[in-house]
């Protein structure tokens, strides 16, 4: 797959299809794209003008996207129910599912899946491999899925100590396509504890699938995969009611890959009101100097942090000390003492026209490191829902982080 970063560090390796015709299953990845932005198209009441002109081309218009939420946010209304969605999803599915997933072994979505291959349905599951820590879990989901006929690879992540990644990499991605018409994207895994965790999702339907096609392709042929295996990606038309510009975001080794820490950086650097995030991990030094510089040019800069506690240690207490001490505001998230629920969101919300949420946590593994994904999103609408959550969340939070006891096995986001 061909791209680069260029100066406004879009990654353009990710597009409309270049077919070779008279070879079945052969497609190359798209080349360049023209800039072809329209200001306004699909796109109502958005500010184009904090987003670089270089980064509009690769904004897909004319999506639907329905903002997801965990269980907990409105447990009497399904319809914007992460697993409720998930769960349509893959029953509705005719051809094909597509999931690339950190973590995979809810027991009824397996099975929904197994279901799906005895209707005919072409299964491929792209998966972070099991470790010491997930081997029980995650292990046995692989070897039932396989042995019933989804097609389950792993991600060739590098081992630590390797001269690419020193601590070793891992698959964060969580993505699913169906059909090569719909897909859901986020933060939120598909382990048995995830319901318990404070996540968002989205779900895409429109041009912008197509990108994340062409990320599933690639990853699928980098964890030895075979081309013919794929199913054709067709160009999406604009959906009926799509209101939204996206555009897909990446980590990965390569550098034309990193786009996700750019934007965001950008995202913070650009905005004009508001700035609202709820985040599992935050401590990017440099992140953290941009929302203090926003900070002080007068925005509403407001940040709900996990308490996150690895090996005794509070891994976001720096970033929320440096950022008290300048004056942000910065709460913590109170976790269920009895489901041992974590704030496992990576959201930021700018302005009221503007989302960046993904699999990728705020640090330097998540920004340059660990396959990941996420979305940019443009919309009034889609904005308004997230910062609805957040501000439900915000009033919740405490001023003190509430550890909890760190049990033998924490259990997995």
């Amino acid at each position: 797959m061909s791209g680069s970063i260029d100066k406004a560090g879009s990654y353009n390796g990710i597009g409309g299809a270049q077919i070779k015709k008279g070879v079945p299953g052969k497609q190359q990845a798209p080349k360049k794209q023209k800039d072809t932005f329209q200001k306004g198209k699909g796109s109502s009441g958005v500010n184009w003008d904090k987003i670089p002109a270089n980064s509009r081309k690769y904004f897909k218009h004319g999506n639907k996207v329905s903002p997801l939420l965990d269980g907990q946010v409105t447990p009497d209304d399904k319809s914007d129910d992460i697993f409720h969605n998930i769960e349509q999803m893959i029953r509705g599915a005719k051809k094909s599912v597509q999931i690339e997933m950190f973590s995979l072994d809810r027991k009824n979505i397996v099975d929904l899946l197994i279901a799906d291959v005895k209707r005919g349905v072409k299964v491929q599951v792209i998966m972070d491999p099991p470790d010491q820590r997930s081997e029980k879990a995650k292990g046995k989901a692989i070897k039932k899925l396989r042995k019933n006929g989804v097609d389950v690879l792993l991600y060739p992540v590098k081992e630590a100590g390797s001269p690419e990644a020193k601590y070793g990499q891992i698959d964060h991605v969580k993505m699913m396509i169906v059909d090569g018409k719909k897909a859901i994207i986020g933060g939120m895994n598909w382990g048995e504890h995830s319901k318990y965790n404070r996540d968002v999702d989205v779900q895409v339907e429109g041009p912008a699938v197509d990108n994340m096609e062409w990320l599933f392709r690639k990853d699928w042929l980098n964890s030895g995969g075979k081309q013919k295996d794929l199913p054709w990606i067709d160009k999406t038309p604009p959906h009926p009611e799509g209101e939204s510009a996206v555009q897909l975001l990446t980590t990965g080794l390569e550098k034309k890959e990193q786009t996700i820490g750019f934007t965001i950086n950008r995202a913070i650097k650009n905005a004009r009101k508001s700035i609202h995030t709820e985040l599992f991990v935050l401590t990017r030094s440099d992140t953290v100097e941009n929302l203090i510089d926003a900070h002080e040019r007068g925005l509403d800069v407001r940040v709900v942090l996990d308490p996150l506690k690895i090996n005794g240690k509070g891994i976001n207490e720096k970033a929320a000390e440096k950022l008290k001490e300048a004056g942000v505001p910065v709460k913590w998230y109170v976790p269920d003492k009895k489901t041992k629920s974590k704030l496992h969101a990576k959201i930021g919300i700018f302005d009221d026209d503007q989302v960046i949420l993904g699999s990728a946590n705020w640090s330097y593994a998540g920004f340059n490191i660990n396959r990941e994904a996420g979305v940019e999103v443009l919309d009034t609408e889609v904005n308004s829902t997230f910062d609805k959550a957040f501000e439900n969340d915000w009033k919740l939070a405490s001023e003190d982080p509430q550890y909890l006891k760190e049990p033998d096995n924490n259990p997995g986001g």
